[in-house]
């Protein structure tokens, strides 16, 4: 047990290591360090001093809702941290840490164990599931083919190892054996992921740098890397020409299908030769490049038909994009695009 657990400790010592020289600066690296930590608990915790054993088990407990928030940090554009998921998240550390002084978890079923205890397991599933459910669902929208594989090896690594953990915790069905054995290899085998991977890895997406100006729907790139990508590209601004940016829920699959493109070539000319990073930029950057210029020429059309018209299924969702791209809310902009058209009558000069 002890070997295991050394072992356990000492690949986690080398992750720690990595993410405080690596990413220390980064969201997504402190949530990872974080995670890191709460595992050193988890490995502890049966090494641990009576006195002191609630300290590691209340830490443990915070490994379900750190996962949830690693890929929601890592996939999200906009990461939703006050939502019902992270209300589940805080409820699955709080309950148990609140209760551990009144109810012990293998008290009689009642109020006290059931919302201090018994509650929060189930939680811990759904919110670890969720997580998964972020992993696979937005994954394909990164279009750096290296970074997008690591990416999900890691948090399928670090999601199965969480997953087995809130198990093993909540059961206890593994033997003394399993804890170190599976942190040990799921801490190494991440380690690697993020030596191979670098910065790139844990890069938050609303950071990443992408163009600042709307894109040309037309443009077909000048400097192709080869004639199939100089054909993808003329494709893909044909397609792209005809309005397809506007289709609601529009994902890189539906494109490919649509352009006739596999997926593998349209992340390649995306972000080789258009310089996007992530497929939802692209999109965006198109629909607004499109919202802006109806903004401007027809005034008396409602924004919400705009926003509805150009592929967004809320005004909300609308609105955040356009703010983002624009540096205005699209009520503003076009305010101000009348102010400047008003001027310009008056001064013509």
């Amino acid at each position: 047990m002890h070997l295991l657990t050394g072992f356990g400790l000492g690949c986690l010592s080398l992750l720690c290591v990595i993410l405080v020289r690596d990413f220390r600066h980064s969201r997504m690296g402190r949530v990872f360090l974080m995670i890191v930590l709460t595992s050193f608990a988890f490995l502890i915790d049966p090494l641990m001093p009576r006195g002191w054993h609630w300290l590691t088990s209340d830490l443990q407990t915070a490994l379900p809702g750190l996962f949830w928030l690693l890929c929601e940090t890592t996939f999200a554009r906009r990461p939703r941290l006050v939502s019902p998921w992270s209300a589940m998240a805080l409820y699955t550390f709080l309950a148990p840490a609140i209760a551990r002084p009144f109810v012990t978890p293998d008290a009689p079923m009642g109020p006290a164990v059931f919302f201090g205890w018994t509650l929060g397991r189930y939680l811990e599933y759904v919110i670890v599931l969720r997580g998964f459910w972020h992993v696979v669902s937005h994954w394909r929208d990164d279009l750096v083919e290296a970074r997008r594989r690591a990416r999900l090896l890691v948090l399928l690594v670090v999601g199965g190892a969480v997953g087995w953990a809130a198990v093993s915790m909540n059961t206890g069905l593994s033997s003394e054996l399993t804890p170190g054995l599976v942190t040990g290899v799921a801490a190494f085998l991440t380690a690697v992921c993020l030596i191979h991977g670098r910065q790139g890895v844990l890069e938050v997406a609303s950071g990443e740098t992408e163009p600042t100006t709307p894109v040309s729907i037309e443009a077909v790139p000048a400097k192709p890397e080869d004639p199939e990508q100089d054909a993808d590209a003329t494709v893909l601004a044909q397609t792209m020409a005809a309005g397809y940016y506007c289709t609601e829920r529009l994902t890189l699959a539906m494109l490919s299908a649509e352009a006739g493109i596999p997926e593998y070539r349209l992340r390649r000319v995306i972000n080789r030769t258009l310089g996007y990073r992530n497929f939802n930029d692209y999109i965006n950057q198109l629909r607004i490049a499109e919202a802006a210029s109806r903004l401007r020429d027809e005034p008396d059309t409602p924004v919400l038909n705009i926003s509805l018209d150009v592929g967004y299924r809320t005004l909300s969702s609308f609105n955040r994009a356009f703010r983002e791209i624009q540096g205005v809310t699209p009520t503003a902009y076009r305010q101000g695009e009348a102010g400047d058209s008003l001027n310009n009558t008056l001064d013509p000069a």
